[in-house]
């Protein structure tokens, strides 16, 4: 029999923009964390035992009382980006926030959390490490088969002028058909309304910075948006 298993590699972890609540989150911008986060831990808060035992009991009995406040423990790269800005920010103003955490099957959760600690450390032979620590504010919501990305765009590419330049994703999950929106900078890029960005001829003018939001037909609607890419024409 074959091991059933999630793969961690891939997994996407996401903030909101904005302190969110039960009522905002399925509609609140979500920020990519996952680029600077190595290791997400999640520890059910520990219930409290009852001792339930009487005089004519023969042995200790327990029940379980109410439980603590779940946790999750995120570790990773420290880094100022707006997703790990916001996380800064959720400490500061102690505000709840909405996380989203995908595996790459699209199975995940989705949470509203306080942020109550996060640290940073710098020593030798190291890069600037970070951890934050959250409390949940109610139960995890599981993700069944949400709208993700499957295959991502890389971090750069580099072309010559005049040959072809092509980007793509793949979006799984969620409710088809996709809407795609390829952007350039914070410019939508007119006529590339698929998943693959093609144009035949590049010029120096088309080095910059890519982004692809692609959106289902769930209600609401569920919007990923796509690592950056940054082009550069020789």
């Amino acid at each position: 029999m074959s091991s059933l298993y999630e793969k961690s590699q891939g997994t996407r972890v996401q903030i909101t923009s904005l302190p969110a609540t039960t009522e905002t989150l399925n509609t609140a911008t979500f920020l990519d964390l996952h680029c600077t986060i190595k290791e997400v831990q999640f520890t059910a808060g520990q219930k409290q035992d009852i001792d339930v035992t009487t005089l004519c009991s023969t042995e200790q009995e327990n029940i379980n009382g109410l439980g603590a406040a779940s946790e999750i423990s995120m570790s990773g790269n420290f880094y100022l980006n707006p997703a790990q800005d916001a996380l800064r920010d959720a400490y500061d103003n102690d505000k709840t926030y909405g996380f989203r955490i995908i595996f790459p099957s699209g199975v995940g959760f989705q949470f509203l959390s306080e942020v109550r600690q996060h640290t940073w450390s710098s020593g030798t032979n190291s890069v600037v490490a970070a951890t934050f620590s959250l409390r949940l504010k109610g139960r995890l919501i599981k993700i069944d088969n949400m709208l993700h990305l499957s295959a991502d765009l890389p971090d750069t590419l580099a072309i010559t002028a005049g040959s072809p330049l092509s980007l793509s994703v793949t979006a799984e999950g969620g409710t088809a058909p996709y809407t795609f929106v390829w952007k350039k900078g914070n410019a939508v890029v007119a006529d590339q309304v698929s998943a693959e960005f093609s144009k035949e001829n590049a010029a120096a003018g088309d080095a910059g910075v890519y982004t692809c939001e692609i959106a289902d037909k769930s209600t609401p609607v569920v919007r990923v948006l796509s690592a950056p890419c940054t082009v550069t024409v020789k």
